[in-house]
């Protein structure tokens, strides 16, 4: 499936995921960047001057710069967000400002605009501490009140309500996204398989939680972003919500550590350590609503998949050692 000849408003679009999407669209679309630049995954994509591509500088929970950054876009896809374990921590305030209000002014903004099609982006933390093949249509769960780790989940959650109440009320032509531990080249952000491997490739010692017997679903990141542009371009994806992920990509935290440290050849030591908040035990999808009504597939295993961010870490080690 491809999407051509379109204007596409990606918001957090300089991320992690988002700058794997800008990659694969800009040369059949014409492409709106809208970030604050707090993370900058997309100076290692290398489309500095693409005539396709026009960057805006904008936060938002600004709605007259968002606005103007989706203002003609035929398709929005919202990334933009604060994610991460550890940087919803430090900032569990501005962490529900922009996932939810923020959220809400991109969606009234693309309302007023009149887009086709509004991707947003959502996430498997709504499903809870433990989950083995969830689907979209479970019970979702916020974690108590004081535990900063189920803000992050608590701010989705009640965006993609709110997005959903527009969707009924407003014809908003929604699909939401729920990534289950997605990762690959380019994550400057907090990820498990992104610390590991760095510590790995300088054979420091390999920090897990626990007992490391806490179980994900990995998803490389080519297979997940397939996923994001079937719901941007296939009509029954409208009104929907979808697991993207790979429960083949199913492994233990000690099980992709010593991947890791086999991979790179690594004289990293493993040593445990308590979890200073509340776990996720168990995390793996359901993907049949995707297969069924997208044809959604993911084909990458965790072993090549590994591979490639490896070797992607190593050569860019030095760029995205010092970032979180």
């Amino acid at each position: 499936m491809a999407l051509k000849n379109k204007k596409i408003c990606v918001t957090g679009g300089a991320g992690f995921i988002g700058s794997h999407l800008v990659s694969l669209l800009v040369d059949d679309n014409e492409i709106v960047v809208y970030d604050n630049l707090h993370r900058n995954a997309l100076q290692f994509a290398h489309l500095e001057g693409h005539k396709h591509l026009h960057f805006i500088k904008g936060d938002v929970l600004d709605y007259d710069a968002t606005r103007q950054a989706v203002d003609g876009c035929q398709i929005v896809i919202h990334c933009a967000a604060i994610a991460g374990v550890y940087t919803v921590d430090r900032s569990a305030v501005r962490t529900m400002e922009v996932n939810m209000l923020g959220t809400h002014q991109v969606v009234k903004a693309s309302l007023d605009v009149g887009v086709e099609r509004f991707v947003e982006f959502s996430t498997s933390e709504v499903y809870g501490p433990f989950v083995h093949k969830g689907k979209e249509d479970d019970v979702t769960q916020i974690g108590p009140i004081g535990e900063s780790r189920w803000v992050y989940a608590a701010s989705k959650l009640a965006s993609e309500h709110l997005s959903y109440a527009h969707y009924r009320e407003d014809h908003l032509p929604l699909v939401i996204v729920r990534p289950f531990n997605v990762y690959g080249p380019r994550q400057v952000g907090d990820g498990a398989i992104r610390g590991i491997t760095l510590q790995a490739l300088r054979n420091l010692p390999i920090t897990l939680y626990n007992d490391g017997t806490q179980i994900r679903s990995w998803c490389f990141v080519s297979d997940f972003v397939d996923g994001v542009l079937r719901c941007a371009e296939n009509p029954a994806a409208i009104g929907q919500a979808f697991n993207l992920g790979n429960p083949q990509g199913t492994a233990t935290n000690f099980e992709l550590a010593h991947l890791i440290i086999r991979l790179t050849n690594s004289k990293s030591e493993i040593v445990f350590k308590p979890h200073p908040g509340p776990e996720v035990d168990l995390r793996v999808p359901s993907i049949d609503k995707a297969m069924r009504l997208l044809g959604y597939k993911p084909t990458v295993s965790l072993e090549a998949g590994v591979s490639q961010a490896i070797a992607w870490y190593r050569e860019n080690y030095d760029a995205v050692s010092g970032k979180s």
